[in-house]
């Protein structure tokens, strides 16, 4: 295997304050009691990635109680060379460096290694907020798209500045902000023209790989489809600000971007969250995860799929499909309490980590 993470230390990461891990190339399942820190390994895993959590709402809560800092350590082999990785999460925020080298700007270090990550809290794609699904898209753009993430950045900090002048506007009822106004309305079109090209391009490429894996999973039986609904398309944003300014002045928030866009699965043609069953439902969580897996696996980028608490719910022959679809060379990281109910071929072929019995 070219790519792969051969160790990870931890220190004061979540629960665990001193704690050093080995890997294997392949799958490797990471064994351990309920709140015994397995799925922080994981989580430091995806935030030496990714540079933030799949779990958590702040980055302060990777931070074990009473500890001024998390960081996490991870040597790499990286085709003919051996990378060191370290990511820190303090109260000035996070630092990752890569050889030695600090990272400057996030985007510019992603796509270094990609990751997936399957969790239970997949049906939020379906029974989520928009919210939810919006960073599920910006997530997982942004390790193909660097120029996305930049313009993400852009967007929400001129999008925070836009709304402050709109409520300062409406409290005042004076229009002595007007200009400044259609500089940021301006500003914000160009930012979110950028964002929604990305989303567009996202769903053009992950639409055929989802309802090729839905049909795979039903046997046939069910035809799944991923539908963007954006608020306000690209070249009609500066338009849209400027005609229901006051629509917006009103309702002192920016009405119209990508930051109220939204999508849905379907089923059959109807839309998942009102008539898929909860088998259905996560036939179609199942299959979105592993159509992301196929369109992430591409570009050179190394990619790490994890799989966090959701094999002890399904039979052997649904874990050999899963495995089956990502077993393209890359190396797998799967949480479990034990080892009983997992396939004997993963068993045979993985490397099983006792989380207690580690360092």
């Amino acid at each position: 295997m070219s790519f792969h993470i051969k160790t990870l230390q931890l220190h004061d990461f979540r629960c665990h304050q001193n704690k050093r891990l080995s890997f294997g190339a392949g799958a490797n399942i990471v064994v351990g009691k309920n709140a015994s820190g397995k799925t922080s390994v994981v989580e430091a895993i995806y935030c030496l990635a990714l540079g933030k959590s799949f779990k958590a709402a702040s980055s302060a809560e990777m931070i074990r109680k009473g500890a001024e800092y998390a960081a996490a350590r991870a040597e790499i082999a990286n085709r003919d060379r051996e990378d060191v990785l370290f990511v820190s999460i303090g109260a000035t925020g996070k630092k990752i460096v890569l050889n030695n080298k600090p990272v400057s700007r996030l985007s510019e270090y992603l796509g270094y290694f990609k990751a997936v990550v399957f969790s239970p809290e997949d049906y939020r794609l379906i029974k989520g907020t928009p919210l939810d699904r919006r960073n599920f898209l910006d997530v997982n753009i942004s390790q193909m798209a660097p120029e996305y993430l930049a313009a993400l950045i852009s967007y929400r900090k001129v999008l925070k500045q836009r709304n402050e002048v709109l409520k300062a506007m409406a409290a005042s009822s004076s229009r002595g902000d007007e200009d400044l106004l259609d500089i940021l309305s301006a500003q914000l079109a160009k930012e979110g023209r950028i964002i929604i090209n990305g989303r567009k391009n996202f769903f053009a490429g992950i639409n055929p790989l989802f309802t090729e894996r839905v049909k795979q999973i039903s046997e046939g039986k069910e035809r799944g489809e991923m539908y963007y609904m954006v608020n306000t398309e690209g070249d009609r944003l500066e338009a849209a600000y400027s005609r229901k300014r006051n629509l917006e002045l009103a309702a002192q928030t920016t009405l119209f971007g990508p930051h109220r866009d939204d999508f849905e699965m379907r089923l059959n043609g109807e839309v998942a969250a009102a008539f898929a069953s909860q088998g259905q439902q996560k036939t179609l969580c199942l299959a979105a995860k592993l159509a992301l897996t196929d369109l992430l696996d591409v570009g050179g980028s190394p990619l790490v799929v994890i799989l966090d608490d959701v094999f002890s719910e399904l039979d052997s022959a649904r874990q050999n499909q899963i495995l089956g679809a990502i077993d393209h060379g890359h190396q797998v990281f799967i949480t479990a309490t034990s080892v009983d109910g997992l396939a004997e071929g993963l068993l045979k072929r993985g490397t099983i980590i006792n989380i207690e019995e580690e360092e």
